[in-house]
């Protein structure tokens, strides 16, 4: 083994070519392998130099976007726009520029120190000379990155923390009020003074009567801050405190309001309560899912400083409450021949002072024959409305069909099938006050009996062309249908008693003569749909196996009306008219009555 071989034979020759920069170095080939803070280097390098060509790139492609934007953009608002885009350009050359200035500077640095580092170790010395220059710069480098970071973020995070500030402010209770000082004495401190009108509406709501409401003198208003452990007044306990400061008899309780009147005041809730609940209860019927409610508006108030002339008995209130109402309207009513004051006061449910009022003449004298007073509607204090679901079942009318036909004159009307009405079961939501229905809203309906459909034959033909049908024989009798002839006589096969005439179906049937309905049948065995008209002399007249019938028992028919329509059922095979002649109960031979 040849050990003075050179080994470097073996390795291929790497030549290194470098573009050379203007920078004024020669740049030397290494043969020898850089190390690791040449690869760091040489990273961070790459890599800064990407992130530059991105930038660019993004730049080129932001002014073509801005230079097409701005194309499309005409008169002022285009010169306008022009300049906004010039000097967003200008800030993003601006930013890139400042961007890229300290790895333009770490990389010519680089550059500039890697001859001497490469020197430096061929002669086996450390250069630390280069070294601390480049991290000289990149340490400024860090320090301009985040200085350009701290110039953008910090007016940023300023306007925040102003807008924070003010915010803040703005939701600070404003602490300034006025003081109230009313009859010598401070009363409290309010926001502003329509707190104090809304206490003395309430004050003035708290008397019965107005001659009790005492003058409300004029409050002084001073300008102070809200001092440690004060609050503001509201419009209620301002009311209280200047109860308190007028000087009168007071006592605590809770006001009752009807319809925003003010009845009184009791010391306890709950008894009014009670009460209120008692009275509109006796109004309950019972019935599933019933609602009762007061029609006028009831309103307890918070527990109040009162005058003690507003203060009442429990039961003076519900006498009040349970009694009739005094602005009723009033009616008339016209004195009869007997009466007399008790038994009116008594009838009308009225105070003999309430009709003394209403009519100062009774002061004078008694009651008068004739004479006219003014009388209140008897109406409780407290009407009380029930809203309650009721099911009741209901007729409701049937359909009249009318079907016009030829078979008969005109101007006749026969009722074929009589109507009946339908019987459905209705939900309604009822609403009564004091018992008198005012309102009600069907919920559901749901059909019990089912209508049947009332049938009408109206004739529309003209009675010239009914008659012309067929002739009368001597002895009356009209032949029995539009045309024909008999093919079938009496006794032409066992058990046939009369005489039959085809005919198309629904062909019509005329009254051979005048007389009275006495049958009128609907079956499907036998003779069928069949009529039977009695003449009144002993002879009677059968029509038998009908599609229709148009006659009822006990209508009386001229000689050619139309009682019924060939058809063919019961016993029979075709479409025709059995029509039979009988003398008082004996079968006679049709042909014999009928016309040739």
């Amino acid at each position: 083994m040849d050990t003075g071989r050179n080994t470097n034979k073996l390795e291929p020759k790497i030549v290194h070519r470098r573009r050379q920069h203007n920078t004024g170095l020669r740049v030397r080939r290494m043969d020898h392998h850089p190390g690791i803070l040449w690869y760091t280097l040489n990273f961070i390098y790459k890599n800064l130099y990407i992130l530059g060509i991105t930038l660019l790139r993004r730049k080129n492609r932001m002014l073509r976007r801005v230079r097409l934007f701005s194309n499309r953009l005409r008169g002022g608002f285009y010169a306008v726009a022009e300049k906004l885009a010039f000097a967003l350009i200008g800030f993003w050359h601006g930013f890139i520029k400042r961007v890229k200035s300290p790895f333009v500077r770490l990389n010519n640095v680089r550059t500039q120190m890697r001859p001497v580092i490469e020197r430096s170790r061929r002669d086996g010395k450390v250069p630390l000379q280069a070294y601390t220059q480049i991290g000289y710069t990149f340490s400024r480098l860090v320090f301009a990155v985040f200085r350009t970071l701290f110039n953008y973020t910090v007016p940023v995070l300023a306007a925040i923390l102003l807008f924070v500030a003010v915010r803040d402010r703005l939701d600070v209770e404003y602490s300034v009020g006025l003081a109230v000082t009313y009859n010598e004495q401070h009363v409290g401190l309010i926001q502003h003074e329509t707190v104090f009108e809304d206490a003395t509406r309430i004050l003035k709501d708290r008397f019965i009567s107005e001659e009790d409401i005492p003058i409300v003198l004029t409050p002084q208003f001073t300008l102070r801050e809200l001092g440690a452990g004060e609050s503001f007044l509201g419009s209620d306990a301002l009311a209280d405190r200047i109860v308190t400061a007028s000087g009168g008899e007071i006592e605590e309780g809770f006001g009752l309001f009807i319809d925003g009147i003010f009845l009184g005041a009791y010391t306890e809730f709950q008894p009014l309560h009670d009460e209120l609940d008692s009275i509109r209860e006796s109004y309950r019927t019972g019935a599933e899912g019933e609602e009762v409610e007061f029609v006028r508006s009831v309103r307890i108030t918070e527990r109040g400083i009162f005058p003690l002339s507003s203060m009442r008995e429990l039961g003076e209130i519900s006498d009040q409450l349970r009694g009739d109402d005094p602005n009723a309207p009033i009616t008339s009513y016209t004195v009869e021949y007997g009466d007399t004051l008790s038994q009116l006061t008594e009838d009308l449910g009225v105070s003999y002072d309430r009709l003394v009022a209403l009519n100062p003449q009774l002061q004078n004298g008694g009651l008068i024959e004739g004479q006219v007073l003014n009388v209140p509607v008897a109406q409780p204090f407290m009407p009380v409305k029930n809203i309650r679901t009721i099911v009741f079942n209901e007729e409701f009318p049937f359909d009249v069909e009318e079907v016009e036909t030829v078979a008969y004159v005109r101007g006749f009307r026969s009722v074929s099938v009589a109507g009946q009405p339908g019987v459905r079961e209705v939900t309604a939501r009822v609403a009564e006050v004091n018992g008198v229905e005012i309102s009600r809203q069907i919920e559901d309906t749901r059909v019990v009996v089912t209508p049947v459909t009332q049938r009408v034959i109206v004739g529309t033909n003209s009675p010239a062309n009914i008659r012309s049908f067929g002739a009368v024989s001597s002895r009356g009798f009209l032949w029995p249908t539009d045309g024909g002839v008999i093919t079938v006589g009496l006794g032409g096969y066992p058990g046939h008693t009369g005489v039959d005439i085809p005919r198309p179906h629904g062909t019509p049937i005329f009254a051979s003569a005048s007389g009275t309905v006495v049958r009128a049948v609907h079956s499907g065995v036998g003779y069928g749909n069949h009529v039977v008209i009695d003449h009144g002399n002993g002879y009677t007249t059968w029509y038998a196996h009908a599609s229709a019938i148009h006659v009822r028992v006990g209508q009386q028919v001229n000689q050619g009306d139309v009682i019924a329509l060939i058809g063919r059922t019961g016993n029979a095979t075709g479409n025709h008219l059995h029509f039979e002649v009988r003398y008082r109960g004996r079968i006679m031979n049709p042909a014999h009555y009928l016309a040739r």
